[in-house]
């Protein structure tokens, strides 16, 4: 019994001083309804959340090691960042919820933390090395990119999407995107786009959702394979292409050989009014298109 009440005593010291270590925060400023914010911090993690107060508030912890918290507020962009000695060597993450006026431009800067984002209705700009990247719909724009982490964003306006082999994923109402990946999968589930691009060198490609009248859906992968799924009622222009992979159709006639010899296939079609352009390529992958 005195064996475990020393054992509780010394796990409960070393829970305190691991506490003491950890710097709470709650500081909060006022902010510009449609200000911009800028965040950064290197690892541990950022979460974001829009609300209809003019203040930016912080909240969490600043990891054991770190210097301090830069909280700097200018007519028109609040600063909201975490320092680190000159040479830092043994610096624990730092854990950030910060609550923003939901019609702010944020900008986040990491290197290791995951960033989370919900609640914005402006564009959200993120960029972290290999920290993961999600972004929930609402903001009018996004522009994500990560080295090797998951890029998950949904979004009503424009997005872009860069990983190099971390797995893209982009969901909602995105009228406008492209993403773009070395070795890292692109995933789309949207409504109906105007023009979308998705490339990849070695990761494969899967779009569902619809092409607008005079719209445009382009797929690129080198050695990946791509899946298309599209409504049988579009009305678009198709081309298919792959050197050493097969095409397998849904929507139409089947693939033809693009040379006696060579293992190359190819498929053009035309589906109703053709108003829309589909266009899909592989080198060794396969291609499919399917009917939703």
């Amino acid at each position: 019994m005195n064996r475990k009440l020393a054992v509780a005593v010394m796990v409960a010291a070393a829970a305190g001083s691991w506490a003491a270590a950890q710097t709470q925060l709650n500081e909060r400023k006022a902010a510009a309804p449609d200000g911009a914010v800028e965040i950064s911090n290197v690892s541990g993690s950022v979460r974001v959340i829009g609300w209809d107060r003019g203040e930016v508030e912080v909240t969490g912890t600043l990891g054991r090691g770190s210097e301090r918290l830069e909280f700097s507020g200018a007519p028109g962009r609040t600063v909201v960042k975490v320092i680190l000695p000159r040479h830092a060597h043994d610096v624990d993450g730092s854990d950030l919820t910060v609550r923003v006026p939901a019609g702010s431009r944020l900008e986040v800067d990491t290197v290791s933390a995951d960033v989370e984002a919900d609640g914005l209705r402006a564009e959200v700009e993120v960029e972290t090395v290999s920290g993961t990247i999600r972004v929930a719909e609402g903001p009018s724009g996004v522009r994500a990119a990560s080295v090797s982490g998951d890029v998950e964003v949904a979004a009503a306006g424009p997005v872009r999407a860069k990983s190099v082999s971390g797995t893209i994923t982009v969901r909602g109402a995105s009228r406008t995107f492209e993403a773009a990946s070395v070795s890292g999968a692109i995933r789309a589930t949207v409504g109906t786009v105007e023009s979308a691009e998705l490339e990849t060198t070695s990761g494969s490609i899967r779009f569902e959702g619809d092409v607008a009248k005079n719209g445009r859906l382009e797929a690129k992968t080198m050695s990946g394979s791509a899946v298309v799924t599209l409504p049988a009622s579009l009305g678009a222009e198709y081309t298919v292409k792959t050197f050493s992979g097969d095409i397998d159709n849904e929507l139409g006639p089947a693939a033809r050989r693009t040379s006696e010899y060579g293992p190359g296939r190819e498929l053009d079609f035309t589906t109703g009014d053709g108003g829309a352009r589909v266009r899909v390529t592989s080198f060794s992958g396969s291609v499919t298109l399917r009917k939703r």
